[in-house]
């Protein structure tokens, strides 16, 4: 049996576009991709990865209130039908059967995932999608905006996604909540020298370090086997605030460098490499201070890192090779880590 549906006609320049709403169960077997799925024509064509589809599957199930709200967009093909009934709405009917009469210019793995394979939402409920189709459009035009969409349009900033995720509890995992939860403390709190530091929405003034460049370290220390996993929030809050006054402390002259003009601590690579040896001046209070954690042990245990001459004070004329890149970092952490390893004393 046809499909028909009511599609709303707009015009953008001499292009007439179609926008109508249909159930996914529906269109997606009216729609392709895949070159395979085109009879080896040639156009524009990309791979649907099953693992993004399962994901979307799975978002689809998990949360009462998920939704797709973007709107696909398609170019149909001749063989279906567009009838325009001259009062700025036009009736779309597709043929009975499945096939390839609709190429995906955007959103193929929102439409996708309701492949019988990936759909995780009950078969009695219902879920429509909103298109915008062009109607045999030429591959020029398609590619064209193809483009447009996927290349031209400025990605929504991360940070601003992971501040937006965090106030409506859309993040990925409790350790994520978690992690990020850490950071705004940090941001917040009275005793933190980091406060009003930590960049969280675009375009904030004399803020820097972005959260996203503290995300992966501190999901690090929170996660099972970190050095803060048994900690509670308060307790974390307090170490980390702890440890960089201390830090703050050891290398005064770089700390009070807001600008970052003479030394790099402050540069978001610097208080990464900082936060990551955290867990090395743990495990020395652990040793030398039977595992207190406050400011007087974090400073003690700084201690070889202060004079160290590698290190120059954090000063940008020591370091700034030696942390250019990524594998040069590396090697600077490890030097870094090797100076705090812990020496029992011989007999």
């Amino acid at each position: 049996m046809e499909k028909t549906v009511k599609a709303a006609v707009f015009q953008q320049k001499d292009v007439r576009l179609y926008f109508f709403t249909m159930n996914a169960r529906d269109l997606e077997p009216l729609c392709f991709v895949e070159a395979a799925a085109r009879d080896k024509q040639k156009g524009l064509q990309r791979v649907t990865e099953p693992s993004r589809l399962r994901e979307i599957g799975a978002y689809l199930n998990e949360r009462t209130q998920a939704l797709l709200p973007n709107n696909i967009i398609l170019n149909l093909k001749s063989a279906v039908k567009v009838i325009e009934t001259g009062d700025g709405s036009a009736s779309i009917t597709f043929p009975s059967e499945e096939g390839d009469y609709a190429f995906v210019v955007d959103g193929q793995h929102r439409l996708f995932s309701f492949r019988e394979e990936y759909r995780c939402i009950g078969d009695n409920e219902r879920f429509d999608l909103a298109v915008v189709a062009l109607h045999n459009a030429t591959e020029e035009l398609v590619g064209q905006t193809f483009v447009q969409i996927n290349c031209n349009q400025k990605p929504v900033n991360k940070d601003l996604l992971i501040q937006m995720k965090a106030i409506l509890g859309l993040l990925d995992t409790d350790m994520e909540q978690a992690s990020v939860d850490l950071i705004h403390a940090l941001d917040e709190g009275q005793e933190s020298p980091l406060k009003n530091r930590i960049l969280r929405y675009p375009k904030e003034k004399n803020k820097w370090v972005k959260v996203g460049q503290l995300l992966p370290i501190i999901h690090g220390l929170i996660q099972p086997g970190g050095s803060l996993a048994d900690k509670s929030h308060a307790e974390r809050k307090a170490i980390l605030i702890s440890y960089f006054n201390a830090v703050a402390k050891t290398f005064p002259d770089a700390w009070n460098d807001e600008k970052r003009t003479a030394y790099a601590l402050l540069l978001p690579t610097g208080l990464q490499m900082m936060l990551a040896l955290l867990p090395d001046v743990m495990k020395r209070c652990e040793f030398h201070d039977s595992f207190t954690y406050n400011f007087d042990t974090f400073k003690r245990q700084l201690a070889p890192l202060e004079h160290l001459v590698i290190l120059g004070g954090w000063a940008k004329a020591s370091v700034e090779d030696a942390i250019a890149v990524e594998n040069k970092r590396k090697m600077f952490l490890g030097q870094l880590r090797e100076a705090l390893r812990i020496r029992p004393p011989t007999n």
